[in-house]
């Protein structure tokens, strides 16, 4: 073999430089180019000045601000440009006038001129078809594109139309896709699940990260539909995303009818909206639809696409949570990570103990062309049939959760860097908190005036955590619009909190409905934020999004968490209280006076605190006066067939520092049952079995939170009866709850007392069999009545 390595033609040298190096250009050419542009940006501002000098002259307007319009619009100055064109009444800058409407998404303005001037320019046309489909205005977008006859923009139209039409063809799914054809033939039918809507032949789930720390979420999914309830859950798929780093890429998405052909999905059946469109600070939390064509039962939905994230959430790190059920039964699921092999990836599983149908929750790793590749796969995992007082899905569900955070110290270093310029009070926030605490004389008296503020005046936007990004906006920002979702709320707490000279720090949480913190997991799975607020050795947890929440109280879903607090200088992980059932207390007096005549008077008097306090106030605050009327006279019909609502009086509806009082006054003509001359009372005591109406249970009972429960009458009997019977008095305590009932007569009166206290926030499903034994034994031995025997 020869080697020819000396070349001594110094022409090929030059050529051989010009092929390994073809990117080398001579800087010169670079200065020409730089000095085309800058001359092209004087002379647009000299035709501008001129167009504007013309202006001015007030001669032949129309024409001026037809060229100064163009001007701006071929400069890509849309807003300018509409501003030109508005001004001249030549027909020609409607056209113009429109498409920059349309440029600038003010598709509304844009659809009023296409529609009000009949141009048949094919650029005009072309831009009209756009516009209607951005309103959803299908069938006119396809009436415009078919009159475009240009041959350039008539094949951008007809790309449009095919997007948008996408018919039944008879293109049948066996011709297109072997394998999915298979697996819908050998799919069982309605009798083989009986309890399902739907069922999820194959779910297949892959989640890729890249070295360059971007991540793409491959999804495919199909589905058949069994009856009415699967068309009603499956008809149409929602993917949330957050524009600002992700993208929606739809690959196919299509109907199979049960004889096999496709409906495909066109444009048309697809929506990419705001999920809080009047709330322009959370524009980028956005909302994919696809409405799927031609849904019938027996019918097969098929979908496939892509959800890309160019950024994770510190800009290095992502966590993950894989759910095995669903709320219908799935066939066959597949679940993998693929990812860079330095990447850890941290694995927690939960709720093993309802793995009752054997899936294996273990991955299976493999490493393969340079990537590390974590995989699951799954068959017949059963759906969950909901049960009444069931705990959230996320304590029953078997899940496998992911993160690569390697310590709670990662997680919080990041989170305080978004947040801690966002806490600086600007002027207004420094004048507010001197008008709210200038009164106050206890650093408690003052935390309580800027929360009260915070939860009233500051409207919720139930956005929640991470949906619309992770960073909070600045307090300033939030305090001027008077909305915020839960981080940019409890941002403005904290930050007029210590503006107020108290020690107060953001804190994130995951509610009853999200994963609970494990200190051992690292992770960011929280789905809500609140405040904590140190007085002396006293952390207070605030909640400033639950409006009708008092100042020391939390929502439900806010107790007995472990939660993140965000210090100035280091974090803690801590726990939030579950108040005792004394403090979530509502209690009912009435008071009776029943008259010879049998007719009676009666004043009810509702008092309320904790969770049923701030139920009982949101229904108050937010339903009309006259809708809370007729639920009153309702509620007395109960007493008294006939019963007429007298006055009725709510007391502190609006201090967040009082419990909540409803009184309300009636009169009736009847409440005796009658039995010749005896009279039976109707029953005053009373518990509720269908709370065990279940022989067995596959999940534990459930209450959410202790509670007690309280009622008081007194009952005047008038002289022409006396009382034949009265029940006796039961008391009961065990570990689930206490319970007292109290019968007494004074005079010629009867009192009543029954009290309910529960202990325990859930029965176990061991435990479940002995506590029904007791709730319906407890029922039947209270079921009774006092007798009355008329005298006179």
């Amino acid at each position: 073999m020869r080697i020819i390595n000396t070349v001594k033609n110094p022409a090929f040298l030059g050529f051989i430089f010009l092929i390994l190096f073809p990117g080398c250009i001579k800087e010169g050419n670079f200065e020409k180019a730089r000095e085309y542009q800058r001359q092209s940006a004087v002379y647009y501002e000299r035709a501008a000045t001129e167009y504007r000098g013309l202006i001015k002259s007030g001669r032949d307007l129309d024409r001026v601000y037809l060229e100064l319009g163009k001007l701006y619009y071929d400069r890509g100055q849309a807003e300018q440009a509409i501003g030109a064109f508005k001004n001249t009444s030549d027909i020609r800058a409607k056209k113009f006038l429109a498409i920059s409407y349309y440029r600038l998404g003010n598709y509304t303005d844009a659809l009023e001129i296409f529609s009000k001037h009949q141009i048949t320019d094919d650029e005009y046309l072309y831009y009209y078809g756009r516009t209607c489909e951005k309103l959803n205005l299908f069938d006119k977008a396809l009436e415009v594109y078919k009159k475009i006859k240009d041959r350039g923009f008539a094949s951008l139209a007809l790309e449009r139309v095919n997007l948008i039409e996408k018919q039944v063809r008879a293109i049948q799914i066996k011709d297109i896709s072997p394998e999915v054809n298979k697996l819908i033939l050998a799919s069982p039918g309605e009798d083989a699940y009986p309890q399902a809507g739907a069922l999820i032949l194959s779910c297949d789930e892959k989640i890729e990260v890249t070295a360059q720390n971007t991540q793409v979420a491959s999804l495919h999914y199909i589905i058949k539909i069994l009856n009415e309830r699967g068309k009603e859950d499956f008809s149409e798929t929602h993917i949330e995303y957050d524009s600002t780093y992700e993208k929606v890429e739809l690959e196919y998405a299509r109907t199979i009818k049960p004889d096999g052909t496709i409906a495909e999905v066109g444009t048309r059946h697809i929506r990419d909206v705001s999920k809080y469109l009047n709330f322009p600070l959370y524009s980028n939390a956005r909302v994919y639809i696809i409405s799927f064509p031609e849904v019938s039962n027996g019918a097969v939905i098929e979908y496939k696409m892509r959800l890309y994230r160019n950024e994770l959430i510190n800009k290095k790190d992502f966590v993950l949570s894989y759910p095995l059920q669903a709320g219908q039964p799935m066939l066959k699921a597949n679940f993998s990570i693929d990812l860079p092999p330095d990447r850890a990836l941290h694995i927690k599983t939960l709720n093993n103990e309802y793995n009752t149908f054997g899936a294996d929750l273990r991955p299976r790793i493999e490493l393969e062309r340079g990537r590390l590749n974590y995989f699951w796969r799954f068959k017949d995992i059963p759906q969950i049939i909901p049960e009444s007082n069931m705990p959230p899905a996320v304590q029953v569900n078997p899940a496998i959760l992911i993160s690569t955070f390697n310590s709670w110290e990662e997680v919080y270093q990041w989170w305080r860097r978004l947040a801690r310029d966002k806490m600086r009070a600007d002027r207004a926030i420094e004048e507010k908190v001197k008008a709210l605490i200038r009164r106050e004389n206890s650093p408690e008296a003052r935390a309580r005036a800027i929360y009260n503020f915070c939860a009233k005046e500051i409207r919720y936007v139930a956005v929640e955590y991470g949906q619309a990004g992770y960073e909070p906006h600045y307090a300033g920002d939030i305090f001027k619009n008077k909305y915020g979702d839960c981080k940019d709320q409890a941002i403005l707490l904290v930050t007029m909190l210590r503006e107020a000279g108290l020690n107060a720090w953001p804190v994130l949480i995951p509610t009853k409905e999200s994963y609970n913190l494990n200190a051992d997991f690292p992770s960011m799975l929280f789905n809500h934020a609140i405040a904590a607020l140190q007085l002396e050795d006293k952390i207070i947890f605030l909640d400033p999004t639950a409006e009708t929440c008092s100042f020391g109280d939390l929502p439900a879903g806010d107790q007995e968490r472990q939660v993140l607090l965000i210090k100035e200088d280091k974090y803690e992980i801590e726990n939030t209280p579950l108040y005792p059932a004394g403090h979530n207390l509502t209690r009912q007096t009435l008071a009776l006076k029943v008259n010879s005549d049998e007719t009676l008077t009666g004043r009810k008097s509702v008092f309320t605190q904790g969770i049923y306090g701030q139920g009982q106030r949101y229904w108050l605050l937010y339903t009309p006066p006259q809708l809370v009327e007729e639920v009153l006279k309702e509620k007395i019909q109960g007493i008294s067939i006939g019963a007429v609502l007298g006055r009725y009086n709510i007391e502190n509806l609006g201090d967040l520092n009082k419990p909540v009082v409803l009184d309300y006054e009636f009169r009736g003509t009847e409440y005796f049952i009658s039995a010749g001359n005896l009279r039976v009372m109707p029953e005053l005591s009373g518990l509720d079995t269908s709370l065990v109406a279940k022989d067995r249970r596959i999940y534990p009972l459930d209450f959410g939170v202790p509670d007690s429960r309280e009622m008081v009458f007194e009952i005047e009997i008038p002289d022409n009866f006396v009382i034949k019977y009265i029940p006796d008095s039961v008391s009961e305590d065990t570990a689930w709850l206490s319970f007292i009932v109290e019968y007494s007569r004074k005079k010629n009166k009867l009192l009543f007392r029954q009290k309910i206290e529960l202990k325990k926030t859930t029965v176990s499903t061991a435990d479940y069999p002995d506590f029904k034994v007791f709730f319906e034994q407890l029922a039947k031995k209270i079921k009774q009545r006092v007798i009355l025997e008329k005298v006179k």
